[in-house]
């Protein structure tokens, strides 16, 4: 089983690494948005990087787990070589392992810049115990948009799951209130954060980071979403699995 994950693994890590695109686009536009409109403003604030910091780290995974794993899956699903390697008498795990760990990877080219420039550059701050806390908020938001993006990859074509990524992101982190102070939060977007998972998430990590209260409504929501997630991805890898090869 570990020889062939870790096969699965290099051969999936150098398919990503020959057609970078997503992953450039994972690693540079997090880091881009905190240096172009985090930093020049509260750069200097510990509090306000620190939370401005936290919630960046939330967009990255969200970038990187949704990009990856729904396009990585449906063009799998999608290809000759892809329904081979379903056949192979390894099964399916240590395929989907392999993926979880060039997920990481990704996740990691996504995270570690906006580290680097808010340890390095801004005011942010935090206790070592509150940043082994936060680790473990931000591990559960892998989890949580590891399992968006294979619902998606098991339930869309390629193409839909190309567009979806390319635009779903945006209105998921808007909505989430991920872009709005929370005193300046608009009215509407206040109304419904509670009920996204970008909402939920980014109050754990806070929460865990910062000390910072979080709504329950949101993290009762957030294990809601991570049920519903689970489901559809085990439910759509079945019907793939039915419809190809049963």
């Amino acid at each position: 089983m570990s020889s062939l994950t870790m096969t699965y693994t290099r051969r999936n890590l150098a398919e990503t690494l020959r057609t970078p695109t997503m992953f450039l686009t994972v690693a540079l536009v997090p880091v881009g948005v905190m240096l172009f409109f985090v930093v020049p403003f509260i750069g200097q604030d510990a509090a306000a990087m620190t939370s401005a910091a936290a919630t960046l780290v939330v967009f990255g995974v969200l970038l990187a787990c949704v990009g990856h794993f729904s396009v990585v899956i449906a063009a799998q699903r999608e290809s000759a070589w892809g329904n081979y390697l379903r056949t192979l008498p390894g099964g399916i795990a240590p395929q989907m392992l392999g993926h979880l760990l060039v997920g990481l990877v990704v996740v990691a080219a996504a995270i570690i810049p906006i580290l680097l420039v808010a340890g390095l550059f801004t005011a942010a701050s935090a206790p070592p115990a509150r940043v082994l806390l936060a680790a473990g908020a931000v591990l559960i938001a892998v989890v949580t948009f590891t399992l968006l993006g294979l619902a998606m990859g098991y339930l869309m074509s390629l193409r839909v799951a190309i567009i979806a990524n390319s635009i779903g992101f945006l209105p998921l982190a808007v909505a989430g209130g991920m872009f709005f102070d929370r005193a300046d939060t608009p009215s509407l977007i206040a109304q419904i954060a509670p009920f996204v998972p970008t909402r939920g998430t980014t109050d754990l990590v806070l929460l865990a980071l910062t000390g910072e209260s979080a709504g329950p409504l949101s993290l009762v929501m957030l294990a809601v979403w991570i049920a519903v997630f689970a489901g559809l991805t085990v439910w759509g890898y079945r019907r793939d699995q039915i419809r190809r090869f049963d």
